[in-house]
């Protein structure tokens, strides 16, 4: 049961991606079959939009979080005043665009499979979000970490909803550390650190994290101390945070709050079975096929925030750094900073100048 959850949760999250740990031994495993999963989001940012198509592989321990790109499919979206954004096929399963969703328009997807089987989205409007009134932090001296809350006044309109998420960068003197070589005599030695070659960062974030919240109880009014993350007091140094706020409308967040309620699932014995969570995309020509995934579309703000955490009165907790050899000889070549889409960046961050 432990392993289908894990299963399912990561066909429908597999933008989200987390390596998990799984015992392979497992009696009472039960094969899920194969299922496309389409999903995508257009927004408000500059790009790159974004529509990943794959198929789950059928389930084993082998095969435990596996999906498997589709290739060759043609992917457009349309909105409500008929005008056409194609997608470009970039490799393995991912399609992208640079054309911006504007406010007020509604989006459906559309692709058609080489095979020739059409899917269609439910039209999503995308709906205004609501600026950020205050972001804040209170320490948490038992844990040595420190959360990282928001405030945002609701719009009117009823059936808005939100979802959140964050991004750690950090600048990095060493693009690559030292690694342990074997050398022809049979012995070993440590390579030396080397530096980045231009600017670069890595990047850390929750691929896992589903942090949505409704206005069915606030309407109107402000959403308070929402979490948005936890910060480590590993030094004094400040800690940069690129906080996002996504608008969702009542569908979106209906099909977020499923699989945030899957997710969180501890896979006890009194559980109720897990299913596929089938999302707002259809089969045109066979209505009983269940897709997986979802097409939305959402106004997108960005707020750079920097974490002071010289100000605590506390000792923090140090994080062992990782090890650079001691010097020899002639310094060695520098190393480039490879680019790899929310791990590593040589792009600057909003707001990383204060």
């Amino acid at each position: 049961m432990r392993h289908s959850i894990l299963y399912l949760s990561y066909i429908l999250l597999a933008s989200l991606l987390a390596n998990s740990c799984i015992t392979p031994y497992d009696p009472d495993l039960h094969t899920a079959e194969s299922r496309i999963v389409i999903e995508g989001l257009i927004s408000t940012l500059p790009g790159p939009q974004k529509v990943r198509i794959t198929h789950s592989a059928v389930y084993t321990n082998a095969t435990a979080g596996t999906n498997i790109g589709i290739a060759g499919a043609i992917v457009y979206v349309t909105d409500d005043l008929e005008s056409r954004i194609d997608y470009t096929d970039i490799g393995n399963g991912n399609y992208e665009t640079y054309i911006q969703g504007s406010v007020g328009r509604s989006y459906q997807l559309h692709v058609i499979m080489p095979d020739d089987k059409e899917y269609i989205s439910e039209p999503d409007l995308l709906k205004p979000v609501s600026q950020i009134d205050n972001i804040y932090w209170e320490y948490n001296r038992e844990k040595k970490e420190i959360n990282v809350y928001l405030d945002v006044t609701d719009a009117p309109t009823p059936g808005d909803g939100y979802l959140w998420k964050w991004q750690h960068y950090e600048k990095l003197t060493y693009c690559k550390y030292s690694e342990l070589v074997a050398l022809p005599n049979g012995s070993s030695t440590w390579t030396q650190c080397r530096e980045c070659c231009t600017d670069c960062w890595d990047i850390t974030q929750c691929r896992s994290c589903v942090n949505i919240a409704g206005d069915q109880y606030v309407n109107g009014n402000q959403i308070k101390k929402q979490l948005i993350t936890t910060v480590p007091y590993s030094n004094y140094t400040p800690y940069y945070l690129l906080i996002e706020q996504r608008s969702l409308t009542s569908n979106a967040y209906a099909f977020w709050n499923s699989v945030k309620a899957q997710t969180s699932s501890t896979g006890g014995p009194f559980d109720a079975a897990p299913a596929p969570i089938v999302g707002n995309i259809k089969n045109i020509a066979d209505s009983k096929e269940k897709v997986l995934g979802f097409f939305g579309a959402s106004d997108i703000i960005q707020r750079p925030y920097w974490q002071e955490r010289n100000q605590i009165d506390d000792t923090p907790n140090p994080v062992q750094p990782p090890f650079c050899a001691p010097a020899s000889g002639p310094p060695p070549m520098c190393y480039a900073c490879i680019e790899d889409a929310g791990y590593r960046t040589n792009f600057q961050p909003p707001g990383w100048n204060r």
